[in-house]
């Protein structure tokens, strides 16, 4: 990993985000542990919220990674060819997901789907994630600082942030500080400017709150 005194990339969202990820596995493996244990309509409501929230951030993530950041890595980097050959395995990773999530997907529009199925394809999808997300934080996140520049990395944050617009950032800030640690929220909040931070206290949470995710 390179060394540096000071980081001109500021990985907050990227990270808070990962543990949103883990989060919400955790409550997706609670709801299927649950499922044999009664027909509760709002429960299935709420599960289904909270995995259609799940579902919609970690494409966002992952085609933000895929269209954009990895090709800006790969330009920098091209003096590593180990790095490089991780970079595609994150990608390839991000594609190994997808028939995982659409199995998920099925056993949960189905109600009458067995409570070991679900518990089955609930926890294939998690090992697969998590597996990804340690992979991403030890072997290809420290080689962003390397392998763009400052204005390359403010390129890339102000092409997520136009691709995500007001719409997205609604539904993302809330969720990132969902049960989050005071330690995520203090750092979500200060990359926050205030306009965000107020939008957040007085339209974006209760909004978000009055979907009803997971549990409620």
């Amino acid at each position: 990993m390179a060394k540096h005194t000071k980081s001109h990339v500021d990985l907050t969202i990227m990270l808070v985000s990962h543990d949103a990820f883990r989060r919400d596995l955790r409550r997706l493996e609670k709801a299927a542990a649950n499922r044999g244990h009664g027909d509760d309509p709002l429960a299935r409501k709420r599960v289904a919220t909270g995995w259609q929230i799940f579902k919609s951030q970690l494409h966002i993530h992952h085609e933000g990674e895929d269209r954009d950041l990895w090709p800006r890595m790969v330009k920098g980097l091209a003096h590593r060819p180990a790095t490089l050959a991780t970079l595609r395995e994150l990608e390839a990773e991000h594609e190994r997901l997808d028939p995982l999530l659409a199995r998920v997907d099925a056993v949960l529009a189905d109600p009458l789907t067995p409570a070991d199925r679900v518990e089955e394809a609930v926890a294939g999808l998690a090992t697969c994630l998590e597996s990804h997300l340690e992979h991403e934080e030890a072997d290809g996140l420290p080689y962003i600082q390397e392998a763009l520049t400052a204005q390359e990395w403010k390129a890339f944050t102000a092409v997520q942030r136009e691709s995500l617009g007001l719409t997205g950032a609604a539904e993302l800030f809330p969720w990132l500080l969902d049960e989050a640690s005071e330690e995520n929220l203090q750092r979500v909040r200060s990359f926050m400017p205030a306009p965000m931070r107020m939008a957040m206290k007085t339209l974006w949470g209760p909004a978000y709150q009055a979907r009803g995710t997971w549990t409620g």
